[in-house]
């Protein structure tokens, strides 16, 4: 049986006002799909059938009586493994958690409900989210990148990646502390966004690191992360990290143009910093022209390299990834796979010293960052280096061969999206940042949109075997 692909959020809103498409068959469809292509591609560990066929039911009920909660209403969703679902296990993908049973939902699962969201259950991660290489050794076997499925989707929001990828859902709500959104997002050929830190609540969600973790969206289009985040964003008073900052209207805003905006290349970081495979290097040497098109001025921009924020990156995220898991770590070693407790203990060899020079670091290297917004509206950066490795890796330590291409931005803390922007030789996809001034998502999101629709890829879909 031949089953269609899942239209995208906003279609899939359309269809629905206009009567031609109801929340149940949507998510039929969608439970339908997990049902024929979970087994290879391994992106759920939890399908919550009834409860979401109840929620669809619940959806179109409420559409007939003109009762509707918002644009995302009836829409289904999947939720990372680190993210809490009432009643549902928040594992993290680790034998730590295990039995670690929500008693209420997230904040920002709690806002998703409340717009009408359908939960269609929970989603691969590697190892409390410590990206790097799919965790083979943790409780659940990692999802496969449906566009090859003997390839990662990368990490840490791989299921998020993999299940949009592979049409098991229409959106997920992933997080980010180091590239875990954006590196599977490009990986798998999606789009998704890192909020600026306190845009959207982190209440509810296991955490990695105490000052670099974000929460955002995923799903097939930059319009669809803008229909997602519109419900997510916004202050949440009993979290300590979120910021009382207005949200404007993310979706209104993609009606804007490109007209006037200067947008930065950061062409070093894939040139100079990092010798990219020549048919990942092309794929943004194109971004320029289709943006110009769009009647932007871009020109090239420096950054600090790229191997600066790679070493703060890689002293700061094991250093308090330590200091959130170190009693677990010293009491429940076997616990742990030996992919995420070696990532981990790294950072019980970080000094104070180390710390506060990095801390230093990463202050002088968002100044230098702000300074480049001072002439551009936005930048254009990889969200990948290299293809997606092997299912089979089980290096360690991939930092040593390549640096982070995505931790620059959660260390300045600019809002960043990911937008596939070509393909590799190999029919992989390709995927790019935009990031703009924090705050700012609503401008990221209008550039990766316009992007994306006067590319040519925004209908190419993986075909799984």
């Amino acid at each position: 049986m031949t089953l269609a692909f899942p239209p995208t959020i906003a279609e899939a809103a359309v269809d629905m006002a206009e009567g031609n498409l109801t929340a149940v068959d949507l998510t039929k469809l969608c439970l339908d799909r997990i049902e024929s292509f979970d087994g290879v591609i391994n992106a759920y560990h939890k399908v919550l059938r009834d409860e979401a066929l109840d929620s669809a039911a619940a959806s179109d009920a409420r559409r007939l009586a003109g009762n509707l909660r918002g644009r995302l209403d009836g829409i289904p969703i999947s939720v990372k493994a680190v993210i809490e679902v009432e009643k549902q296990a928040c594992t993290a993908n680790s034998r730590v958690l295990r039995d670690n049973i929500a008693d209420n939902d997230s904040a920002v699962i709690g806002r998703l409900r409340a717009a009408g969201a359908v939960i269609l259950g929970i989603v691969d991660t590697y190892e409390f989210a410590f990206g790097g290489r799919p965790t083979l050794d943790a409780l659940f076997q990692p999802a496969c990148n449906p566009w090859d499925s003997t390839r990662s989707t990368g990490g840490s929001s791989s299921g998020c990646g993999a299940a949009i990828a592979a049409g098991l859902c229409l959106g997920a709500v992933g997080s980010d502390a180091g590239g875990s959104i954006r590196t599977p997002a490009a990986l798998c050929g999606i789009a998704g966004i890192k909020p600026t830190i306190g845009r959207v609540p982190t209440s509810g969600v296991v955490p990695l690191t105490f000052s670099l973790d974000t929460v955002g969206p995923m799903a097939q289009t930059v319009e669809d992360c803008a229909y997602m985040l519109q419900e997510m964003a916004g202050f949440e008073a009993l979290d300590q990290l979120s910021a009382n900052v207005s949200v404007p209207d993310y979706v209104m805003a993609l009606e804007g143009r490109l007209d006037g905006l200067t947008i930065g290349i950061c062409r070093s970081f894939y040139r100079d910093d990092f010798n990219t495979p020549s048919d990942i290097a092309a794929a943004y040497d194109a971004i320029q022209p289709v943006l110009e098109s769009l009647g932007a001025l871009v020109i090239e921009t420096q950054l600090p390299s790229l191997l600066d924020f790679h070493a703060v990156g890689r002293l700061m995220l094991p250093s308090e990834a330590y200091a959130i898991h170190e009693e677990n770590l010293q009491n429940r070693w076997e616990d742990f796979g030996p992919l995420a407790r070696n990532r981990m203990m790294l950072g019980a060899f970080v000094t104070s010293a180390d710390y506060l020079q990095a801390q230093r670091r990463r202050r002088e290297l968002a100044a230098a960052v702000d300074d480049v917004f001072q002439e551009c509206d936005a930048l254009v950066a990889p969200a990948m280096l290299t293809p997606a490795p092997p299912m089979d890796s089980n290096e360690p330590f991939p930092f040593l061969a390549a640096p982070m291409i995505n931790v620059p931005f959660n260390l300045t803390d600019h809002p960043a999206v990911s937008v596939r922007c070509g393909f590799q030789d190999s029919g992989m996809p390709v995927g790019a940042q935009i990031i703009t001034r924090r705050w700012n998502e609503a401008g990221a999101l209008l550039v990766a949109d316009a992007y994306e629709r006067a590319s040519e890829w925004l209908g190419e879909r993986a075909t799984i075997e």
